[in-house]
């Protein structure tokens, strides 16, 4: 459970701290989501892990949908994390979160040409 913690306040130091950081690896975000799932989906890990898997440019029911996917009406944020933490076990845990979650909203969440 400490390491699990020690690694969430890791990830939100580095998304506090700004560009002049590095982002955090697929690895460090796939342990922080894992958290979060284990602790159904609720508190601060969700919260950093929604930092990353949910990425948009103006977040809000007003804001612009991403363009490179399209998510399905009505997928929970827990929901979302999963299919994220399922795609990145297995994978290169030293590669750039965002870089790897952009990857794998594009292959998962295909927008439909006819929008």
């Amino acid at each position: 459970m400490r390491r699990r913690v020690r690694r969430g306040l890791v990830l939100l130091g580095l998304a506090l701290a700004g560009p002049a950081l590095a982002a955090p690896t697929a690895g460090e975000l796939r342990a922080t989501c894992e958290t979060a799932l284990a602790d159904a989906y609720r508190g601060e890990a969700a919260a950093m892990c929604d930092w990353y898997v949910a990425p948009c440019g103006v977040c809000g029911p007003d804001g612009p949908p991403p363009k490179d996917w399209c998510l399905p009406p009505g997928l929970a944020d827990g929901e979302l994390a999963q299919v994220v933490v399922d795609d990145l076990r297995g994978g290169d845990d030293a590669r750039s979160a965002p870089d790897a979650v952009k990857e794998i909203l594009r292959r998962r969440f295909p927008c439909d040409a006819e929008e």
